[in-house]
């Protein structure tokens, strides 16, 4: 029998079926639900078996190969849900659940992917699927603006694992051949590419991970990633099932709120891996508050892939200096190369951390890399992270001549393994384009094109760039084209004459996201408002703060020959304030650790006085001095009467802002206020007078007990291209 995971799930449930395999904490860190060996193993062959029995049966009567979408805030239900797909054969469509109180944002990217995968029916909860009618017939009945779901037969899998199936009948293992499931990338929203992963491609992966990464029985993981996207669901979901440790989950909500939680639950539960993208490691290094240190001991920890992002080595060494002294091994953090096209892992760094530092320029100019020296000029030298051996068949290779580069030279990264996935559903022109690639010397040897750029040196595969523009901030990828859609939106701004790119300021960590705009001559908007503007669009649209905006004159923005924008002189133009710039505006938050209350661990409980009693004007004054600080901005700029949307507050920065008012004043800011195009600073306050305390059993679950709320994009690595240079994926 092959060593599948659907084998290993039957092993475990056998060996060890007493083992918790899965648990899930809430924000403070307590475990609301949990799954032992045994429990996954029944409730996910009686839920296959459901979805296989026919309609007369009052079974789900679902075929072989059918596209299911799985539809659920963070929890346990998803996992068993999907689980239970590659048991009964169908394919699993994981996705961003949809927020009903925002669908305007959300249901775009929803509806094409329902309508790429020619999906039918979606697998949910019934606590999701309660909030998402209520919300519907609201809707209804106030007239308001309607974003019609697809028609698609909604199930709720909690109500069927625990009721016997209609049908007892044994479900044949699928093939090696068959598709388990599509991995939709986070592109355009016009353009999604679902990536077609066999069950063959998932084994061939899982066999690399945990070979390379030494998981065994023993092994135990702790992670906020999203569920829905590879380096979640197979480097922290599927890969400890694969190698029988056991798992302890958060919401990505929950680490936003408090990264101190995430370092807690690795020592309170001895986790040995550990999976993350660069700003995490960067953010718990600056936001660490421990409430008592001398009870924390990181030393189980044996290996952190630090991916899906570029990777800076200023980040690993804060987060070693903040952390070894709590027994945080050196050497554990791994910077990873991996994508989805690839299943998801492709390698990973050594324990000795490869560090080159490079000359820019030639790196830039000549496509080469070649090592900095004392006499090389500060401003001309690049950091490179190495991303370890490669531990498939990978080729540098010059794409224009489909030759392979030499050592120490640029290329595009091609790939070769039996991780490597089909290609893209229902798209065979790129297919063919993208997976079917071959040297000119090896016509008959196909690979896969990934469109990342690399440099082999030392036999280490150091990532360089894209070959196509992408921005990354805070792990999420981002479109250009589709950020600069929304500039392009105000009538101030010249249509086609606009780039979106991301760029590290002021030598901070994390990259941001940054506009370089034309502006029409007749415009009479003033310009610091019209920024303004643009940053609320895009906070709104793109769930993403637009950290730097410049206005320049007509006709003075970089193009190509052919009339297409250049982001990448765009970007260089940007840096060095090159144009003839008309308005630069940076809301850069560059503030110490100790410039926020945001993200202090929970310590004693506290007691907090009836919100009632706190005078209004020292609450608004506190929100108006908090949120200024969030976005750095001057104090004088947030009003009582501005929005939270005026002010172009993120998913993450809003997220922030909830767990302040809960460290300050106990109780809980309600998402659907948060997260309002209407709420004031003001209203705010209203709202909170009428809040519940912030407390797990009051604070409001649309999940129930195994779901926290799923409010909002998190932020978290879209779809593991878990890279350690400049990029992450289409």
């Amino acid at each position: 029998m092959a060593d599948t995971l659907l084998a290993r799930l039957d092993r475990w449930g056998a060996e060890q079926p007493e083992k918790t395999v899965y648990a899930f904490a809430d924000d403070n860190g307590i475990i609301t639900a949990s799954l032992t060996y045994k429990e996954l193993d029944e409730r996910t062959l009686n839920l296959a078996r459901w979805m296989r029995a026919p309609a007369s049966a009052k079974g789900m009567g679902l075929s072989p190969d059918e596209k299911v979408l799985l539809v659920y805030p963070p929890g346990l239900d998803f996992i068993v849900a999907f689980v239970a797909c590659l048991r009964a054969g169908v394919v699993a469509v994981p996705v961003y659940p949809p927020d009903p109180r925002k669908l305007r944002k959300d249901i775009v990217m929803f509806t094409t992917v329902c309508s790429n995968a020619g999906a039918k029916t979606a697998l949910t909860c019934a606590s999701y699927n309660h909030v998402k009618k209520i919300l519907d017939i609201k809707q209804k009945m106030t007239f308001s603006e309607r974003y019609p779901w697809p028609d698609l037969a909604w199930v709720e899998t909690d109500r069927l694992v625990h009721a016997p199936a209609p049908s007892s009948s044994t479900l044949a293992a699928p093939s090696a051949d068959a598709i388990a499931f599509l991995q939709y990338t986070s592109g355009s929203t016009s353009d999604p590419k679902g990536v077609m992963i066999s069950h063959g491609n998932l084994t061939s992966n899982l066999h690399l991970i945990v070979d390379a990464l030494a998981a065994r029985t023993d092994a135990v993981v702790v992670s906020w990633l999203p569920q829905y996207h590879d380096m979640g669901l197979i480097g922290a979901y599927l890969g400890i099932l694969f190698a029988g440790g056991n798992g302890v989950y958060l919401s990505p909500f929950s680490f936003i709120k408090n990264p101190s939680l995430w370092i807690e639950l690795m020592a309170k539960h001895k986790a040995t891996h550990l999976q993350a993208p660069n700003f995490a490691y960067a953010l718990c290094a600056r936001k660490f508050k421990p409430s008592s240190p001398s009870s924390l001991d990181l030393s189980s920890v044996r290996h952190m892939i630090n991916g899906a992002e570029p990777v800076d080595v200023h980040a690993i060494e804060a987060f070693y200096a903040t952390f070894s002294p709590l027994g945080l091994p050196r050497g554990v953090v791994r910077p990873t190369y991996g994508l989805a096209e690839h299943t998801v892992y492709v390698c990973d760094s050594s324990p000795s951390l490869t560090h080159l530092r490079v000359v820019k320029s030639v790196l830039e100019s000549e496509d080469k890399m070649e090592r900095a020296t004392a006499a090389t000029p500060a401003n001309d030298v690049k950091d490179m992270v190495g991303c370890g051996e490669p531990k498939v068949d990978m080729r540098i290779v010059n794409a224009d001549t489909r030759r392979t580069q030499p050592d120490g030279t640029v290329g595009e990264i091609w790939i070769r393994s039996s991780s490597t996935t089909q290609g893209y559903f229902n798209l065979p022109a790129l297919t063919q384009e993208m997976f079917h690639a071959s040297l000119v010397d090896a016509p008959e040897v196909h690979y896969m094109r990934t469109g990342d750029l690399g440099v082999l040196c030392e036999r280490q595969l150091f990532v360089c760039g894209r070959l196509k523009d992408l921005i990354i901030v805070r792990g999420r990828n981002h479109y250009p084209q589709d950020i600069e859609k929304s500039v392009e939106a105000f009538d101030a701004i010249r249509p086609g004459c606009s780039a979106a790119f991301s760029v590290a300021l002021n030598g901070q960590d994390d990259e941001v996201l940054c506009v370089l705009a034309e502006v029409r001559p007749e415009a009479s908007q003033p310009l610091s408002e019209l920024a303004n503007a643009i940053r609320s669009a895009i906070a709104a649209e793109h769930g993403v703060q637009l950290t730097g905006v410049v206005f320049v004159e007509s006709r003075s923005i970089p193009k190509t020959t052919s009339g297409k924008i250049s982001r990448r002189r765009c970007k260089t133009a940007f840096l060095g304030q090159s144009l003839s710039e008309l308005h630069r505006s940076i809301n850069l938050d560059d503030r110490s650790p100790d410039e926020t209350a945001v993200n202090h661990p929970p310590g004693p409980k506290r007691t907090y006085p009836p919100f009632e009693s706190v005078p209004a004007a020292s609450v608004t004054t506190f929100l108006c001095s908090e949120i200024a600080q969030l976005l750095n901005v001057p104090k004088t700029h947030v009003t009582n009467a501005t929005t939270l949307h005026e002010l172009g507050m993120d998913s993450m920065g809003l997220t922030q802002l909830q767990g302040i008012i809960a460290n300050e004043y106990g109780v809980h800011a309600p998402e659907e206020v948060l997260y309002s195009e209407t709420t004031t600073i003001d209203g705010l306050y209203e709202a909170l007078k009428r809040a519940p305390p912030s407390s797990p059993q009051s604070a409001p679950n649309v999940g129930g007990d195994n779901q926290t709320s799923f409010l909002e994009d998190p932020p978290a690595p879209p779809r593991a291209r878990m890279c350690c240079g400049c990029i992450a994926i289409r």
